[in-house]
């Protein structure tokens, strides 16, 4: 073996142990976040519970507490698997998967969206940002959920175009159920958590629109994650292919 092929091969092998070390951070990084989210959501629940004395069942009605817990078990297990990926040093890649964590993160951003909406004259919800509930469900969880799938969830490749609506299944699944429970009077209007599932006020245009709305928000929401996923989610290696090549 050449001088050069010496150099050349112990630069490959200093490139593949970086890229692992790196490799072991991401993942450390995204099972602490993920933790952190887990914290951050159910200690937003039970601060609802205990603290404040709200019924658990009464706010069942809300997208946002649904959101909540679904995104906090999705985010608990997800930190378990990046320290099972670390341990084994593998990666765990599933539609499957991808499409729970993708869920989540549409999720979160569509409970943002509705809290930014409801700050503008033209929606009458008043969202909570005042109390440690409110801050962790509306803002906390939401971010971080958002950053944690964009920088550190393995991309699958582009989808097909029906793909980013599995995006959207939770969101489907809250609306299309609480839409037939209060649509039916199964549970009154007066309990009604936003103002377009409140069918005995506001106009069935206003009720429609907002409906749709969620929907077509939620479906283009999951196209920018996914495009944002596969953008950067290498951004933790660039520096190093950065580096190969100056060796």
């Amino acid at each position: 073996m050449t001088t050069s092929d010496n150099h050349t091969q112990l630069n490959i092998d200093d490139f593949a142990n970086r890229f692992r070390a790196r490799y072991v951070f991401k993942k450390n990084v995204n099972a602490l976040l993920c933790f952190f989210i887990f914290l951050c959501g159910t200690s937003g629940v039970l601060y609802s519970v205990f603290v404040y004395h709200n019924s658990l069942f009464d706010r069942l009605r809300f997208m946002t507490i649904w959101g909540t817990i679904f995104t906090s078990v999705v985010s608990l297990v997800f930190s378990i698997v990046a320290i099972l990926e670390v341990k084994k040093y593998t990666e765990v890649t599933s539609k499957v998967v991808y499409f729970l964590r993708l869920s989540s993160a549409t999720t979160e951003v569509v409970i943002l969206a509705v809290v930014l909406l409801a700050l503008t004259p033209f929606i009458p919800d008043v969202p909570d940002l005042n109390s440690y509930t409110g801050i962790m469900m509306h803002l906390v969880v939401p971010i971080t959920t958002v950053m944690s799938f964009i920088f550190n969830d393995s991309p699958i490749g582009k989808p097909k175009l029906i793909e980013p609506l599995i995006g959207t299944s939770y969101i489907a699944i809250y609306t299309t159920v609480m839409t037939i429970l209060f649509g039916s009077g199964m549970i009154p209007s007066s309990k009604a958590p936003y103002s377009f599932l409140d069918f005995s006020s506001n106009s069935m245009r206003f009720k429609i629109t907002c409906l749709i709305g969620v929907f077509v928000i939620g479906y283009i929401v999951s196209w920018i994650l996914i495009l944002l996923n596969m953008k950067f989610s290498w951004i933790w290696f660039t520096d190093l292919k950065k580096h190969r090549r100056r060796g």
